[in-house]
């Protein structure tokens, strides 16, 4: 086996699994109780609906641990968590190419196929940040304009091709896009929490979902988003918009249901 792979060969919905890469090995066994705690070599920095994110560094791995709680337990009985999901997400980006930080280890914690915790870890991404910072109240808002568009047009050609391989991020917000660099020569692009990644049973209804997700928390001037669409729309190959006018007109009018009368905001 690959020591940069990691094994999934023991996965059960019904009783605790762990795999990791091999390389990676000695460290599993301290993760694999479910409990990370804060200590000189792991800082917690994130908390979010029962998910706690540490940044660790132990045998020679700068890494980042992702610990989720089984809430709602039933949605997991006889199916994956949702760091498992996201293991399977990021390997098939990885063989498709896209920019995403190397697995070193996940596991689940299951008593009779309850979910009780589940893990994930992978490569800590340093120096890097994410796409919050180029919204409004961002520290790189003003000021950084090249960079920003830069960063959109790249993260939207890859959004293309995702959709090109019949995929559906779901979850396309700037906070999961992140970057590396301090010019628009020299951006290195990343893709992180991919669990609500699928394939897309609908690709049109897919691609505006993923851009309005995008447009509406970046909030860029209307001639911005115009540029930017049509970035997405020269790159993707399955043309299932006539025109940009077209899918600029589908992202003002999204409803995320049938019947509802919310409206949102696409351009600042």
């Amino acid at each position: 086996m690959d020591k940069k792979t990691i094994n999934l060969e023991a996965v059960s919905f019904w009783h605790s699994w762990a795999g990791c890469a091999e390389d990676f090995g000695k460290i599993l066994p301290k993760l694999q109780a479910g409990s990370v705690s804060e200590s000189d070599k792991c800082k917690l920095i994130n908390v979010s609906s029962g998910k706690y994110v540490y940044r660790c560094q132990d045998g020679g791995f700068d890494f980042a641990c992702k610990i989720q709680n089984g809430k709602k337990f039933w949605r997991y009985i006889g199916r994956p968590s949702l760091p498992l999901r996201e293991v399977l997400h990021y390997r098939w980006l990885e063989d498709n190419s896209f920019p995403v930080p190397r697995v070193l280890a996940a596991g689940e914690i299951r008593h009779f196929g309850r979910l009780q915790k589940s893990f994930l870890v992978t490569d800590f991404l340093d120096n890097t940040l994410d796409g919050r910072i180029f919204m409004p109240g961002g520290k790189m808002r003003n000021g950084f304009e090249e960079l920003r568009h830069v960063y959109c047009q790249q993260h939207l050609t890859l959004l293309a091709k995702l959709h090109d391989l019949g995929g559906y991020h779901k979850a396309f917000h700037p906070r999961n896009l992140l970057f590396r660099g301090d010019t628009a020569a020299d951006l290195e692009l990343f893709w992180i929490d991919v669990a609500r990644l699928r394939r897309a049973t609908n690709l049109r209804r897919a691609a505006i979902v993923d851009l309005h997700t995008f447009f509406r928390d970046m909030l860029l001037p209307e001639a911005e988003t115009r540029d930017l669409t049509g970035v997405y729309l020269a790159a993707v190959q399955k043309k299932i918009f006539a025109s940009n006018d077209e899918l600029i007109s589908e992202l003002i009018n999204f409803k995320r249901r049938m019947f509802s009368r919310k409206k949102y905001r696409i351009f600042e």
